[in-house]
């Protein structure tokens, strides 16, 4: 199995700080745009708060009440969650990965099981992108948390809480700022598996590829 270069388990490209900021909170405020209707479907279908015995009536009831406008509700509240989430769980990933990367570098030269002092072995490198997956999600849901409380509610109740402003100011003179962090322990756990397994998962497909890219460039030289 191909090893990571450079003393560095990441086979992305190397992007400065802002860049990694800006690209993540782009690309997923554009997706969150597009997936909308299905997550107000989703939070809507699940509650106990509308009776929909189907997909089909949570359709019919939403576009009935509420008009198209209705499948976009809270998208304020996702964005202003999503966009910061991506952006700065990528920073914090690629941060974590530099120091762990440098820090296993030096562990693997001073214990003799580095073949290679500039490369880190596989599943190390794997390691250390399933670590720096779970603690970048940690560290970006806890920032962006209260944005998913106020997006939670009003996607249940867009008569009560009519917009990001309004629902944040209801929220915290009725329940205080605790519930801001409603949800934050499942969030975290949900968020940081399944973005550590598909980060760890795609840069693994990608080094597995680059890796007989190489050997293919090798033979054919």
């Amino acid at each position: 199995m191909a090893a990571a270069r450079d003393g560095h388990s990441s086979t992305l490209p190397k992007l400065s700080n802002t860049a990694n900021l800006a690209t993540g909170a782009v690309a997923r405020t554009g997706a969150g745009f597009i997936m909308m209707p299905i997550t107000v479907l989703k939070v809507r279908y699940e509650s106990n708060l509308y009776s929909y015995n189907s997909m089909f009536s949570a359709v019919k009831g939403i576009f009935q009440r509420e008009g198209l406008r209705g499948f976009f509700a809270g998208f304020g509240a996702t964005a202003v969650r999503d966009g910061p989430y991506a952006g700065l769980y990528v920073v914090f990933y690629e941060q974590s990965k530099r120091r762990l990367s440098l820090l296993a570098s030096r562990i693997e030269a001073e214990s003799g099981t580095s073949t290679q002092s500039s490369r880190l072995s596989s599943s190390t490198s794997a390691g250390i992108n399933f670590v720096s997956g779970v603690a970048a999600a940690g560290l970006g849901t806890t920032v962006t948390n209260p944005f998913d409380a106020i997006k939670t509610r009003i996607q249940l109740m867009p008569e009560r809480y009519g917009n990001m402003v309004h629902a944040a100011r209801k929220m915290f003179v009725e329940d205080g700022a605790r519930s801001f962090f409603d949800g934050l322990g499942i969030r975290i756990a949900r968020k940081a598996i399944s973005s550590a397994l598909a980060w760890t998962v795609y840069e693994e497909l990608i080094r597995r590829a680059e890796g007989r890219w190489r050997e293919g460039v090798e033979q054919v030289v």
